[in-house]
């Protein structure tokens, strides 16, 4: 029986033929690129050591000048600051700076008057406009309420707006003397 088996087995496999297949595959290729621009605004460089001790000694000067009652002493505080710069180009870069930040700090108080007047004008205007919601309005999901917290977020923040002014003058004068050349 066995042999029978054997025999049967062999004449199965010698009538049907084997092929090994074979396939041959290549990886699909996706190339992808992207590109992202970042900007970043760097704070200006550090003073030489030469510039920065003169900066600070120029500073000095003027808080000695305030306490004591001094009238120019601003006028006095250009004029050092100026000298903490090299000379020629970076005295007249500094210089320009300082008026400059002069003229912004001259111009705060009627730029800060006309911002705060702008704000009271935006809520007046904005609280005029809660009032106008007729009853049943769904526009403001808070209804009046919500809309007058909105009107008086916003004033607040138009406020503090109005009171950073002075940053942006000091802000600049930094950004300025950063071009100009040191000690």
């Amino acid at each position: 029986m066995m042999r029978m088996l054997a025999s049967l087995l062999l004449l199965l496999l010698s009538a049907v033929p084997v092929v090994a297949q074979t396939t041959t595959t290549k990886p699909a290729t996706t190339t992808t690129s992207s590109s992202t621009t970042t900007t970043t605004t760097l704070l200006p460089h550090p003073f030489s050591t030469a510039t920065a001790s003169c900066l600070r000694a120029a500073k000095a000067t003027r808080r000695a000048c305030h306490r004591s009652g001094g009238t120019n002493c601003f006028t006095t505080y250009e004029t050092d600051f100026a000298k903490c710069f090299a000379a020629g180009a970076g005295t007249k870069c500094a210089t320009k700076c300082i008026t400059t930040e002069a003229t912004c700090f001259g111009k705060l108080p009627t730029t800060k008057k006309t911002c705060r007047k702008a704000c009271a004008t935006a809520k007046k205007a904005d609280v005029q406009a809660c009032r106008r919601i007729a009853d049943g309005d769904t526009i403001w999901a808070g209804s009046d309420a919500s809309c007058l917290s909105t009107a008086q977020s916003n004033f607040d923040l138009c406020r503090a707006v109005c009171a950073g002014l002075a940053i942006d003058c000091r802000t600049a004068l930094r950004f300025c003397i950063a071009n100009c050349a040191n000690l």
